[in-house]
């Protein structure tokens, strides 16, 4: 509230003033006005009771149009019963005439159209719009500074909860959102930290859970050689007992059971098949790239990395937008990563009944022994030193565009890498 006070008091300064201004504006128009039409009337009732004529002629040099009569009657002290009718609408003004010794001989009318009723409205809009002044002042400043950042924040939560803000809110000098933008940010922050801290417990998990696999499998079939062992009567001459059999067979059974969850387990990376269900949705090609540049565009400007948008015709699209979106975000995030800084490159294009988005960088590239293992959960390439990562983002983006019916797929040329998506 202190930071508005000087604005408040500036607000009521500038009201004070401007009612004092209306005032003394005001009262100098009608005293302005009066005093010069009494100077006239004086005048001309003068020049009536000395030479009886009633034309203003000769005053028009020394008078304006609007301090001159516009009806100047004469009226004897006979005429009085006619006078009862002076009046009306219009400014009327009754002077008396007199002789050289001061006696009444009759009277004067002077009727005026007023003006004064015009020139007080005219002011009265004036001061309307000038009091509309500060509130339009007001409305424009609050939809920039309140309601328009307000409508790009209100998005930010929901791109938190869906794993898709790649930045953090941009700093700003406003006192309104400085708190918020911080509060968010370090909510991202701590969320970014979170997922970074469950990926590597998922690693250690999947690792632990293959070791003790591993361990676990050959046991399980050396048990089950000697099930069969016992069953087919080898350490009996060959010659197998009933009851051993039974109990052979039982043994059997179980070490296949415990072999098939073995096979389960390693064939699953780490418990971490996508649980993702596809949304299906309208929207067109455009909105892509709407949403790419608004969350990397700024980013890649700082950075200084070359990023170019290429995009044929705006088709509609029948997917899952968020869901590509975070895939596009994940290839996005590699290129910046893996990059050398060189330039980032975006085509979106249709073609037959499918649509392509590709995204190419200049960079540390991977081997071509590499290339199967790339969509691999946890697998992390050679040029993958120093830098973080997990090695799920691919595998999750490759679940993702399998699941929207389609299939995504990396391939090295003239040392660039490029990932193309396609649904």
């Amino acid at each position: 509230m202190k930071y508005y006070r000087k604005y408040i008091i500036a607000v009521i300064v500038y009201f004070a003033v401007w009612a004092v201004a209306v005032y003394f504006i005001g009262t100098s128009l009608t005293a302005k006005a009066v005093t010069n039409r009494t100077a006239f009337m004086n005048r001309m009732t003068a020049q009536i009771e000395q030479t009886g004529d009633t034309s203003a002629a000769s005053f028009t040099r020394t008078f304006t149009p609007d301090d001159i009569a516009d009806v100047i009657e004469v009226y004897s002290l006979e005429d009085m019963s006619s006078m009862q009718n002076v009046g009306g609408g219009n400014n009327t003004y009754v002077w008396t005439l007199k002789d050289a010794d001061g006696t009444v001989m009759g009277f004067v009318r002077y009727e005026y159209k007023s003006d004064i009723n015009h020139k007080m409205i005219v002011l009265s809009e004036v001061s309307i719009v000038v009091a509309l002044i500060p509130l339009i002042a007001f409305m424009v400043y609050v939809h920039r500074k309140v309601l328009r950042p307000f409508n790009e924040f209100s998005e930010y939560p929901v791109k938190l909860s869906k794993g898709l803000a790649t930045e953090g809110l941009p700093e700003t000098k406003s006192r309104l959102f400085g708190k918020y933008i911080w509060g968010m940010n370090m909510l991202n922050d701590r969320l970014d930290a979170d997922r970074k801290q469950i990926d590597r417990l998922m690693y250690d998990r999947k690792k632990f859970v293959s070791v003790l696999a591993h361990g676990i499998k050959t046991p399980v079939a050396n048990i089950k050689l000697y099930s069969e062992a016992i069953e087919t009567g080898l350490y009996r001459g060959g010659v197998p007992d009933e009851e051993d059999k039974k109990i052979a067979i039982k043994i059997g059974k179980n070490a296949d059971d415990i072999a098939g969850l073995v096979s389960e387990i390693l064939d699953d990376p780490g418990s971490l098949r996508s649980s993702y269900e596809p949304t299906i949705g309208s929207f067109y090609l455009e909105d892509i790239k709407t949403r790419v540049m608004e969350d990397f565009g700024n980013r890649l400007k700082v950075s200084a990395i070359p990023f170019e948008v290429e995009q044929s015709g705006n088709p509609m699209v029948t997917s899952d937008l968020e869901a590509i979106i975070r895939c596009v975000f994940q290839v996005m995030e590699n290129a910046i990563k893996y990059g050398d800084g060189t330039g980032i490159k975006m085509r979106l294009y249709r073609q037959d009944d499918l649509t392509f988005i590709s995204i190419k960088n200049n960079g540390a590239t991977l081997s071509e022994s590499e290339m199967p293992f790339v969509f691999n959960c946890y697998w992390r390439g050679s040029n993958s030193s120093g830098k973080e990562g997990s090695g799920i983002g691919l595998y999750e983006a490759r679940s993702i565009i399998r699941k929207l019916g389609g299939d995504i797929m990396m391939k090295v040329e003239d040392g660039a890498t490029e990932v193309v998506m396609y649904l």
